[in-house]
């Protein structure tokens, strides 16, 4: 049982949640485990949209939705549960979005109430270590509105942390110092994955490996997609992913796949070291 935590330390938005979304996807599809993809957002609906599609208005004014799980408590229910200290580790599927059962779930972010939001963040720790002992693999998209310590406290109770960052140099350079330089991550454990990847420039993974961060080892990525771009959008992820795995060498989808794949081998190669 491993917590997977997806983190971008350079404050830009280089498309973290959906590298999570797409990487939490192909694990589960590929593999026969158990998934949690937790996120840690509020107000942001990139993983709901991914799955389910938005709700909307019958004939009567009331909102409908094909996916009752969408109507659970989240997230919200689950504090309260932790709060009355009535919990244990499978407490956790009764307030999760399941996207294929048995396989894959999600426990979505706080969405509307701020205050909310802010009487959660401080106990997502927990949450995740909690969830560490039921699901095989946690997920974890780690958003910096939860707070410094929360951050800290996450990073240092998951397995492995997927460090995202963009392509452009200066950000990549600002990533390794922080690695080499800060307590915050650590090299045995850290995975610097580039995302929005993309092949066609002089800062590909070769040149960014060997260059940027004088290394042997293949820097991981997460490729851009058009397809994945378009099925986040229209709630079509999971049939994306499972068309995908049809595919063979010469489709122009296939970097992408691989490359998801390949960290995975990233992330399974750090656990048996630890």
């Amino acid at each position: 049982m491993a917590i997977i935590t997806f983190w971008n330390g350079t404050n830009e938005q280089c498309g973290t949640t959906s590298s999570t979304i797409a990487f939490a996807t192909q694990l589960a599809i590929e593999h026969n485990i158990k998934v949690l993809l937790i996120s840690t957002s509020f107000n942001d609906r990139i993983i709901k949209d991914s799955f389910w599609k938005e709700k909307k208005k019958s004939a009567f004014g009331l909102f409908t939705n094909n996916n009752s799980a969408l109507d659970n408590n989240g997230i919200e229910g689950l504090d309260r549960v932790i709060r009355s200290n009535k919990v244990s580790p499978e407490i956790i599927k009764d307030y999760t979005q399941v996207v294929l059962t048995g396989r894959f779930e999600v426990l979505s972010g706080v969405e509307d109430s701020r205050g909310q939001y802010d009487l959660i963040k401080e106990r997502y720790s927990q949450i995740i270590s909690l969830a560490g002992k039921y699901y095989d693999f946690v997920i974890v998209d780690l958003d910096n509105q939860v707070g410094q310590q929360t951050v800290v406290d996450i990073l240092k109770n998951s397995d492995i942390v997927v460090s995202t960052v963009s392509q452009r140099a200066k950000k990549i350079e600002e990533l390794y110092n922080l690695i080499n330089k800060n307590d915050l991550l650590k090299k045995d454990n850290t995975i610097i994955t580039l995302t929005k990847y993309m092949e066609d420039t002089k800062y590909n993974i070769k040149n960014i490996s060997r260059n940027l961060l004088k290394s042997k080892e293949l820097v991981n990525t997460i490729p851009y997609n058009n397809l994945f771009f378009e099925a986040s959008q229209e709630a079509s992820v999971i049939d994306l992913f499972l068309n995908l795995t049809k595919i063979r060498e010469k489709d122009t989808n296939y970097f992408f796949l691989q490359e998801i794949k390949r960290l995975y081998e990233t992330i399974q190669l750090k656990l048996s070291m630890r």
